[in-house]
């Protein structure tokens, strides 16, 4: 079944020779019908006013784009008002839900270079003022040059997501080695959705007394808020909550049972 590109798309262009963190913002609107598309673009300068608006016709191949563009309204009269009119030759990708392309302008010499997109909610507005800040944009970087599919592919990841409880030995609060490669499959999921936070719930057996557990179920949370602050995340993105022994999934009467109490939940908030 062939994908269905019509709609909002933002990203970056990316000129030859530029860091992608310099980059100018773009935002897409397609409009697919049969082979022929219809649209506008808008290109802002990255952190400016200045701006361009331009519609474009093209054509649609399988999953393969060409879309050409014709001068809309700009900004400004301003030499850095991005008024050059640009043909794209663009792909998209099913595994990283990326459109992904080149770029080269019909009427500016040596302006060519390469473009990124993704699906989003951003409009594109004729007006002056922008619909976003471009916070977006330095968040969007910072996950692209991690590898990152698109936001769409993480959300899923999220929505996808099992959770299980890590446990812990008999008064311990060490993480096992077994459970390194879960711990980072979550990691991966919350450095890259920039709203996302996860609250960590340590627990225990009913071995000890209360004030010692609390004690020891809030050093096994604060175990694994370590290893995620280990691996990158932000501390704001990790909350943590500790039970004592006074949420018990099992019986505190066998071996098993204690070993399933002495854990640490996860949920995602």
């Amino acid at each position: 079944m062939a994908q269905d590109l019509s709609g909002s798309w933002s990203g970056v262009l990316i000129s030859n020779g530029q860091a992608i963190e310099k980059a100018d913002v773009i935002y897409l609107s397609i409009e697919v019908n049969g082979n022929q598309i219809t649209g506008l673009s808008r290109v802002e300068r990255l952190d400016d006013v200045e701006f361009a608006v331009k519609s474009f016709e093209g054509k649609k191949e399988g999953s393969k784009l060409t879309l050409s563009e014709q001068l809309g309204r700009r900004s400004s009269n301003s030499p850095k008002s991005p008024v050059c009119k640009l043909d794209y030759s663009l792909e998209y990708n099913d595994s990283t839900a990326y459109l992904k392309g080149t770029f080269i302008s019909t009427d500016c010499r040596n302006i060519q270079g390469e473009v990124v997109l993704f699906r989003s909610d951003h409009k594109v507005t004729t007006e002056k003022e922008p619909e976003s800040t471009h916070l977006w944009k330095h968040r969007f970087v910072k996950a692209y040059n991690k590898g990152y599919a698109a936001p769409e592919v993480l959300k899923k990841e999220q929505q996808n997501f099992k959770f299980q409880p890590i446990y812990f030995d008999h008064d311990e609060s060490e993480i096992k080695p077994e459970f390194y490669a879960y711990l980072n499959k979550m990691a991966r999921v919350l450095d890259g959705i920039h709203d996302l936070r996860v609250e960590i719930t340590g627990h225990t057996d009913a071995v000890g007394t209360d004030q010692y557990n609390i004690g020891l179920s809030e050093r096994r949370a604060k175990a694994i808020q370590n290893y995620f602050k280990s691996r990158g995340i932000e501390p704001e993105k990790l909350e943590i909550d500790f039970k004592g022994k006074r949420e018990p999934v099992d019986t505190n009467k066998t071996k098993e049972g204690k070993q399933r109490n002495r854990r640490v939940d996860f949920k995602f908030i």
